[in-house]
């Protein structure tokens, strides 16, 4: 999750997400910043907020955009009613979502309380929760007096889009002096880990400690850009029991909030902490693998492999060596490759081409925490359960304790090192022997099916009409689908299949993966103002059809998901890959 947007108001335009500097007195806002919160006279051209204190406390805005008046109550007090103005202008502060009403015409949504937030982890993540679902991707989120370095990076993963300084400039009161990993007394450091202007020179510990505020939200902003801010969270999460408690929150009980944000193709899934097991594009495959996956009909025998460091598997040394012992067996395409690895738990090798098996980087060191070992057991027990095999052979070293512990009959093949050339020919003669009197699988039958079951994850049940009466032109894993003489889709290098103008109907007909726009004939990319509809299963790297009405009129791959395609009026929506041309009148 996490977002760069840009708010235009009155004139200014604040790149988010950022951070608003309070501008006192004693604690003045840097002359770098791009965004201040001020009860004063604004600094000229700068984007300000312009604080109107509480029902208790009053004061007049003076310039900037004027918010409304805060209530001055805890959270806890949300429900207490005081004549108060909770919106002004484009900007509405609330502490509870039922204070504003979802249709109201505002761009920017305040969340009082903040600091108690830092004590209580699962309300921030029901309340920024609560707030994203019912106002949409489309209006900025503040959350004022929370912001610290170690806590940035988690903060803005939730969806918060502003945060203030505020807290920082109360933790400079107490001495202490900020970093990356957590804010430590000034006066304890012997030695400063840092190189800012103000370490070097001796300055002001105010302006250090707002230099690495500063500093963390860039490299947030890298991060979103990179699409690795998942992983940055993670990293911060190590070393903060707030973040970590967040994002468990987040991952164990709004995996539903979460997933529509993350890509179905051409991500990054760098799975270096335990809490990647949890991140929802790791569990939305594992889920698909466990109960939405068929395996391909004809075959006979499950082989269970381990991975390797570089993907695609099947471009590893390793498994090429394996592929050669297993086309050596007289029947290789009765044989279901099957990767164990962790965290993705089991990559069926039609699919390892496909978001996220094709991208994602572990340790492989043959070691398994508790945690992945029960993760991969159920994995295998559950595949097991939905997919039966005349036989289950297991290639594997490191894993065998707990594939015995999910299939007791499993035959074991790997020796010591599973490509050693006595292994491999272990491996070949057991896969001979188990095939021996089994029907002959011929490739191009195989191939189809591996399709087939490629088609079903990208598109779910609507993958089995788009693939009814589809032939393969062209060697797996790549080829075209053609129905007809048509082509209606090819299998691109993302993993995933590309659909032509003719696999867009199809997907029109079936109402999946639609993105309805109005009538206009497009002359490039869409764009999210054009468009009026979508199709909830829409995420970014789906491939779907621009339609208007019955007409197709392009295919190409999704920029947004669902809901951003309808609440966002600016940004690329659609990257157009084909246009339809002479559109009925």
């Amino acid at each position: 999750m996490g977002r760069i947007g840009r708010w235009t108001v009155d004139g200014f335009v604040l790149t988010t997400p950022t951070i608003a500097f309070v501008d006192t007195d004693r604690f003045p806002a840097p002359p770098w910043c791009e965004a201040v919160a001020t009860r004063k006279d604004p600094p000229p051209g700068k984007f300000a907020f312009s604080l109107a204190g509480s029902f208790f406390e009053p004061s007049e805005p003076r310039g900037g955009i004027p918010l409304p008046p805060r209530s001055g109550l805890p959270p806890g007090a949300a429900s207490v009613e005081i004549p108060r103005e909770s919106i002004r202008g484009p900007i509405a502060i609330a502490s509870s979502v039922h204070q504003v009403k979802p249709e109201a015409p505002i761009e920017a949504v305040i969340i009082e309380g903040g600091p108690v937030f830092l004590e209580h982890p699962k309300e921030f993540v029901r309340t920024v929760v609560a707030f994203r679902e019912s106002f949409g991707p489309s209006r900025l989120l503040f959350v004022p007096g929370l912001a610290a370095p170690e806590v940035l990076a988690v903060s803005l993963y939730a969806g918060v889009d502003v945060l203030d300084s505020s807290r920082v400039a109360m933790e400079t009161a107490l001495g202490l002096y900020e970093t990356a990993d957590g804010a430590l007394p000034r006066a304890s450091l012997q030695e400063l880990p840092c190189r800012c202007p103000s370490c070097e020179k001796g300055g002001p510990l105010l302006e250090h400690n707002y230099h690495v505020l500063s500093q963390e939200l860039a490299t947030i902003r890298v991060a979103i850009r990179q699409g690795s801010l998942r992983e940055l969270a993670e990293r911060r999460a190590v070393n903060n029991a707030w973040s970590t408690a967040v994002l468990r929150e987040f991952d164990l009980r709004h995996y539903d909030f979460q997933e529509p944000n993350f890509p179905v193709s051409n991500g990054i899934v760098r799975a270096y902490s335990t809490q990647s097991l949890t991140r929802p594009d790791v569990v939305r495959f594992r889920r698909f693998v466990a109960s939405g996956y068929e395996k391909p009909p004809s075959a006979r025998i499950l082989l269970l492999l381990p991975c390797s460091a570089r993907k695609p598997y099947a471009e590893s040394n390793t498994h090429r060596r394996f592929r050669r012992a297993i086309e050596a067996c007289g029947n290789p395409n009765a044989i279901h490759e099957v990767i164990v690895t962790s965290p993705l738990g089991l990559v069926p090798r039609e699919l390892e081409r496909a978001y996220p098996a094709a991208h994602y980087d572990i340790p492989v060191t043959g070691d398994w925490s508790r945690d992945e070992v029960a993760m991969l057991e159920d994995s295998l027990a559950s595949f097991i359960a939905r997919n039966p095999y005349q036989a289950v052979v297991a290639h594997v070293v490191t894993e065998a304790p707990f594939v015995t512990g999910a299939i007791p009959d499993a035959v074991f093949t790997a020796g010591d090192r599973p490509a050693s050339d006595e292994s491999l020919t272990g491996l070949t003669e057991a896969l001979w022997k188990l095939t021996d009197g089994t029907p002959r699988v011929g490739g191009t039958a195989r191939s189809l099916e591996d399709v087939s079951s490629l088609a079903r994850f990208q598109f779910g049940t609507t993958g089995r009409a788009f693939m009814e009466g589809t032939t393969l032109r062209g060697r797996w894993p790549f080829g075209r689908l053609m129905r007809g003489g048509t082509q209606v889709g090819a299998i691109s290098e993302r993993g995933l299949i590309a659909v032509s103008l003719a696999g867009g109907e199809i997907l029109r007909q079936h109402n999946a993966f639609c993105v309805e726009i109005e009538d206009f004939e497009p002359v490039g990319n869409i764009f999210a103002v054009g468009v009026v509809h979508a199709s909830s299963e829409i995420r970014v790297g789906s491939d779907v059809a621009v339609v208007h009405d019955a007409d197709v009129r392009a295919v190409g791959v999704a920029r947004m998901n669902a809901r951003e395609l309808v609440d966002l009026e600016r940004g690329e929506a659609v990257r157009v890959r084909h246009r339809a041309r002479g559109l009925k009148a």
